[in-house]
């Protein structure tokens, strides 16, 4: 039962969350691309993707988890992209680089609170992928006559 209830709270946060960013990164994606310039690890043709691209998945990836669809491979992509976020985050504040985040708006740098404010999310999506793989799949329906 506690673990349906986690499930729940974390299904729906991490797609409010998801949601959001992506709303927030839609409505403003010349500044998203300036801060996505200042990790300095992409050629610019590549932000300029990422800056197009990433807040339609976000918003995409925050229904579907909302909506409860194909739990496995959503939540196991969005364990895999949060990753992602955390590894390129980590590696430009290790470099000792001042980059804006981007994640929830414009003017937040990369700090150890950023970092472990998505950490959280990260944790938050393997349970999710966890929970989902561990459950048994719905048997198929018998043909009919």
């Amino acid at each position: 039962m506690l673990v349906r209830v986690l499930q729940w709270i974390c299904r729906l946060g991490l797609g409010a969350i998801f949601l959001y960013a992506g709303f927030v990164k839609a409505g403003n994606r010349f500044r998203f691309e300036m801060d996505l310039s200042t990790y300095q690890l992409l050629p610019d043709w590549g932000v300029i993707a990422v800056a197009a691209a990433l807040p339609w998945l976000e918003m995409a990836l925050g229904a579907v988890l909302i909506l409860g669809w194909k739990q496995r491979y959503v939540t196991t992509f969005t364990a895999l992209l949060l990753g992602a976020f955390m590894a390129v985050m980590g590696i430009t504040y290790a470099r000792g680089i001042e980059a804006q985040c981007g994640c929830f708006g414009f003017g937040e740098p990369i700090s150890p609170t950023t970092l472990a404010r998505d950490s959280v999310f990260f944790l938050m999506a393997v349970f999710l992928a966890g929970v989902a793989w561990r459950r048994r799949p719905a048997p198929e329906a018998a043909p009919g006559p």
